[in-house]
């Protein structure tokens, strides 16, 4: 930007100086008139406006576009954070714990119906991440050092919650639906899966703390 004023500036100086020097040399513009020379002076001053202008508005928009990218990828944050929070409320309620009633098989089955759903919603989510974080890049727009660490330890904890979910899903299936021998295993996977939760939360949380001009730096 602050080279195209100083090229308008330049341009214009150019054309003033050249009408200042040209009185000087009056025979050989008497059929010039001072009218027109105005006129010319007006127009390209008008020109140069037009320009500056539409420089000024195309910074505006890269900016605002920048900001735009960078609230999409809080965006699906946000949507990883709700699809996590749903696959903890159902395996809470699905999976056995003591003081807690036991729902009906038919209930029981349901659920884990629905979580194959959640967890395609999820790997949506986590698609939608990586491709937001992709575009930051082409916005002209970084991650803080403490934002790529945080972005990096969610996807390997998203990783380490795939594996876990996967296996619980397929000891719950065999708690439910078959023998109710294996219900250690199940409680086992279900506390691995709450460990792994806190620490994806913990991460998400974190850009609540920290605020939005602490994630990102902009670049002109």
């Amino acid at each position: 930007m602050k080279a195209v004023i100083l090229l308008i500036v330049a341009l214009y100086l150019v054309t003033v100086g050249f009408f200042i020097g040209a009185t000087e040399h009056k025979a050989m513009f008497n059929s010039v008139k001072w009218t027109d020379v105005g006129t010319l002076i007006v127009t390209f001053l008008g020109f140069a406006f037009g320009f500056y202008t539409y420089f000024q508005w195309l910074g505006n928009k890269r900016k605002e576009d920048s900001y735009i990218s960078a609230k999409r990828y809080l965006s699906a944050i946000d949507e990883i954070e709700e699809n996590l929070h749903e696959l903890a409320f159902h395996y809470n309620h699905i999976c056995p714990t003591p003081g807690l009633f036991v729902e009906n098989k038919d209930l029981s089955v349901k659920r884990i119906e629905h979580l194959h759903n959640v967890w395609g919603n999820l790997y949506q989510a986590r698609r939608n991440l990586y491709k937001t974080n992709r575009e930051l890049a082409f916005w002209n727009v970084k991650l803080t050092s403490d934002a790529k660490g945080n972005y990096d330890f969610l996807n390997k904890s998203l990783d380490n919650i795939s594996v876990v979910s996967s296996a619980l899903n397929n000891q719950l299936h065999h708690y439910i639906c078959k023998e109710r021998n294996n219900i250690n295993v199940v409680v086992q996977h279900k506390e691995r899966f709450d460990e792994l939760h806190k620490s994806a939360h913990k991460v998400v949380q974190h850009r609540v703390d920290t605020g939005f001009k602490a994630m990102f730096t902009f670049e002109t």
